[in-house]
């Protein structure tokens, strides 16, 4: 298990994604990329973005940095949201779903092609939840 956002996330997310996950089954196929925005991060109210990309079900690439800007790639969709959202996510708090529609994470994107996205996404997200542990307070 290891603290949310770090270097160590990204390797086992990545790890735990390509070795669990069944493209099919579990990811639905899906061809997409997003991009997480997590802002307010304590204890210094930072901001950082995570990239996935998913091709025919597979992980194709999940990159993190820290600012407020992300140029690397062109994501299909933006989630945008602070961290206490994203904490209460990765914690099973709150589903994916209820947070886009209480507009506590915010898309950047076609909102109705995302919202068939999530149950896709569902599998990433308890990928991330399996491996995340330590949270910034």
């Amino acid at each position: 298990m290891v603290k949310f956002l770090s270097e160590e996330w990204i390797e086992i997310g990545k790890k735990y994604m390509l070795e669990k996950l069944d493209p099919v089954k579990d990811l639905k196929s899906i061809t997409t990329s997003l991009l997480g925005v997590v802002e307010h991060i304590p204890p210094d109210d930072t901001t950082m973005n995570f990239y996935l990309e998913f091709e025919g079900g597979k992980l194709k690439d999940f990159i993190v940095n820290t600012g407020s800007t992300f140029e690397e790639k062109e994501a299909t969709y933006e989630i945008r949201g602070n961290y206490g959202t994203y904490k209460s996510v990765l914690q099973g708090e709150m589903s994916l779903g209820i947070a886009v529609l209480k507009n506590r994470l915010k898309i950047k994107g076609s909102k109705m092609q995302a919202l068939r996205l999530i149950k896709p996404l569902d599998g990433v997200i308890l990928s991330l939840k399996e491996i995340t542990d330590e949270f910034e307070e």
